[in-house]
């Protein structure tokens, strides 16, 4: 763990001790640095646990990615009707057919058995050629059980297997291929710049890692702090402007606003999705604030392991504010004292004093593991106006983040995305101006301006890249 603490400039603080001059012999430090602040917990998180050196680079705007589901996938009802047929006799439904919305109304093949939402099950006896990428499908079938079934519009029709005659040939066997999920984000640029007068240069900030004493001027640290934070916030709750109404295009040279740094007039900058805005919004539940029960939260990693396919050994990091920490608290201690074991007892050194008390950090479930990890962004009153002095209230605090930390397909479900290429990574870039004033060379004849102090400027272009959005969820309180 670094150290870090305020000082004087004087003569120790020499151009040989710079941190600026130094982050490449001891980049550990500039890491340390990121990772002593714990609302950063979201990069914290994916940096300390070694993805910093797996950092994905990209030389494009935008990355896309795959995800394979189920490789059966069902046939969606489009229409609400009445299946009502005798034993032996004929049926037909219409399913949906839209491929841009991952559905897919020419995966059905003859002789399939389908099952209706009431048990019952037919055998399919004909499936017309799709001719349209967005149209619907009448399908027919001859019930196997006396159909009776009301069907709705999106109703899951499933495939439980096929049967044949003897002799069948080969021509009769339908095939299926099943279609990956495409799913794409963009990069955000961010920046932010300070002004060091030189009655600034005597305020500066010590780091002391591994025996190495370096420093950098206050005022610089206090714009990174504020930097990374905010690009905290934007990981958790940025949106993409790429395919808004002000912004349909898909391409950095159509995004920009009147005037800068484009001719085109009507547009936002080029923005990312965050984590929250690419969770599914079918992994999003509720719970009553100030009375989240254990049942609550089975009840959620149930739905979480199911549509991640992984009925077990999913481990979910789950952030919260402040009223979720109070809440899972308070469910872990009554499940305690419904087994019947109280509230543990701890006795304090010495014999003298008595504690008592219980850390709840993880709960295991359903061969599962959730582990509670603070975000403090959540706690945030300057981004969240129900932010409750008592914790009491529905608010952003009370909001439970269920987070897959660990590895799809060989690489990490959660991973941070920059720009660059080789020999260079923008996900971070820091860059000094120097006028009159040159922080790190006094003696220098050479100034870029004749303004009397030196600018320090940071950048990154960087975004987040949740690679299956079904192995995560929202549980928020109401």
């Amino acid at each position: 763990m670094a150290k870090v603490y305020s000082g004087t400039y004087g003569k120790d603080t020499t151009d040989e001790s710079a941190l600026v001059t130094n982050l490449l012999k001891y980049p550990e430090i500039g890491k340390k640095l990121i990772q002593q602040y714990p609302r950063f917990s979201l990069t914290y998180l994916l940096e300390a646990a070694g993805r910093n050196a797996a950092e994905k680079i990209i030389g494009d705007y935008s990355f896309e990615w795959k995800m394979m589901g189920r490789y059966r996938k069902p046939a969606i009802c489009d229409s609400a009707e009445t299946l009502s047929a005798a034993a032996g006799a004929l049926e037909t439904f219409v399913i949906d057919h839209d491929p841009s919305s991952g559905i897919h109304g020419d995966n059905l093949n003859v002789n399939d058995v389908v099952r209706f939402s009431d048990g019952t099950t037919a055998i399919v006896t004909n499936v017309p050629t799709v001719t349209s990428s967005d149209a619907t499908n009448t399908i027919t079938v001859r019930a196997i059980d006396a159909l009776s079934v009301a069907l709705a519009v999106g109703d899951v029709i499933g495939v439980i297997g096929n049967a044949f005659n003897q002799g069948s040939l080969a021509s009769e066997v339908g095939q299926n291929y099943a279609y990956p999920d495409t799913y794409k984000n963009w990069l955000t640029l961010s920046r932010k710049k300070t002004k060091i007068m030189g009655t600034d240069l005597t305020d500066v900030t010590w780091i002391e890692s591994n025996g190495h004493r370096l420093w950098y001027f206050t005022k610089e640290q206090q714009m990174t702090d504020q930097f990374m934070y905010e690009l905290e916030c934007q990981r958790w709750y940025g949106k993409k402007s790429i395919g808004t109404a002000a912004n349909a295009a898909d391409f950095p040279g159509d995004s920009g606003i009147a005037g800068a740094n484009s001719a085109f007039t009507a547009g936002l900058p080029m923005m990312g999705d965050g984590l929250l805005a690419q969770i599914d919004s079918s992994n999003q539940a509720t719970y009553t604030a100030g009375a989240l029960t254990e049942e609550d939260i089975v009840n959620f990693i149930g739905t979480l392991s199911k549509n991640a396919l992984n009925a077990e050994g999913n481990v979910f990091t789950v952030f919260t504010g402040t009223q979720g920490r109070i809440d899972f608290h308070r469910a872990m201690k009554d499940l305690l004292v419904t087994l019947g074991s109280g509230t543990p007892v701890f006795a304090g050194k010495g014999g003298g004093d008595v504690a008592l008390g219980a850390n709840f950090s993880e709960y295991n479930v359903l061969g599962n593991k959730m582990i509670l990890a603070y975000c403090p962004v959540f706690d945030d009153p300057n981004l969240h106006n129900s932010i409750s002095s008592t914790f009491d209230s529905s608010n952003e605090s009370g909001k439970m983040v269920f987070v897959d930390m660990g590895m799809q397909n060989g690489v990490s479900n959660v991973e941070l995305i920059a720009k660059g290429a080789e020999g260079f990574n923008r996900s971070f870039v820091k860059k000094y101006v120097p006028g009159m004033v040159n922080p790190y060379d006094y003696n220098s004849m050479m100034a870029a301006n004749g303004d009397d102090f030196f600018e320090c400027q940071i950048l990154s272009e960087s975004g987040i890249i949740l690679r299956n959005p079904l192995s995560c969820g929202i549980l928020s309180n109401s």
